[in-house]
């Protein structure tokens, strides 16, 4: 899952952005990840890494809910990016959190 999650690294270079993103989720718009062309712009160079990761950390089950809540394959494909990088975004948010209070 690298190439992925250095995809995110690159993309979320301003901490307060990931900060809005862990707070307030994509939902509320994040650059790059707004619009169905540009989710599944980043779905398909990342596809199986995706895949995986929403697997691994949610299980198997989870591919099945999204199959039948969502009404199409966008909004398929938006729900798992927009789960990626709103983990990804607490996760980075966390250890930064961390080190702060480390710092301390």
């Amino acid at each position: 899952m690298s190439r992925l999650f250095d995809a995110l690294d690159e993309r979320f270079t301003d901490i307060e952005e990931v900060k809005d993103v862990y707070n307030h989720g994509c939902g509320g718009g994040v650059g790059g990840f707004i619009y169905y062309s540009e989710t599944r712009a980043f779905f398909f160079e990342h596809e199986d890494e995706i895949e995986d990761y929403v697997s691994q950390i949610y299980g198997d089950q989870i591919l099945k809910e999204i199959a039948t809540t969502n009404t199409s394959i966008n909004q398929m494909i938006n729900q798992m990016v927009w789960m990626v990088v709103e983990d990804y975004c607490a996760c980075r948010w966390g250890k930064h959190e961390h080190a702060q209070l480390a710092s301390a």
